[in-house]
C-alpha cells in the first residue's frame, strides 16, 4: 500500500445549537472536550470553528482516536449553563477548514498494516 506522507485525517464535523457570539468560547470548550479521553474518547486534536455558523471541524492526530470519537453515541458540552448536544459526522466540513499533515505517517502505516 502506498501512503503519501502529506496525508491527513479527514476532519470530524461538529454541529450544535450555539450562537455566533458563543463561537469563540465554544471552540475552547470543544478543544478541551475532544482532547479528553474520559469525556469524549478523544485525544490529541485541533479545533477550527466556522465563523457565523454553529459548526466546527475537529482534526485528530491519529485515525484510531478519530474512529473512537465517532463510535461514541452521545457528545455534549455545557456552555453558559446550557447543555449543547453535539452532532458529529465524518464528512469534511468546508475546504477552507482543511489543512494538510495532521495524521502522522506512522499511525497511517499502523492502520494500513492492520488491514493487510
Amino acid at each position: 500500500i502506498f501512503i503519501e506522507t502529506g496525508s491527513e485525517c479527514p476532519p470530524v464535523s461538529v454541529e450544535g445549537d450555539w450562537t455566533p457570539a458563543q463561537t469563540k468560547a465554544l471552540k475552547n470548550k470543544l478543544q478541551i472536550y475532544f482532547q479528553s479521553k474520559k469525556k469524549s474518547s478523544g485525544g490529541d486534536c485541533r479545533v477550527e470553528a466556522e465563523e457565523g455558523a454553529p459548526r466546527a471541524a475537529v482534526y485528530f492526530s491519529s485515525p484510531e482516536v478519530r474512529e473512537r470519537v465517532l463510535a461514541r453515541k452521545n457528545h455534549e458540552v455545557i456552555l453558559d449553563s446550557k447543555t449543547i448536544q453535539l452532532r458529529l459526522s465524518s464528512e469534511a466540513v468546508s475546504p477552507v477548514l482543511s489543512h494538510p499533515g495532521h495524521c502522522s505517517l506512522r499511525s497511517l502505516e499502523r492502520k494500513a498494516s492492520g488491514l493487510l
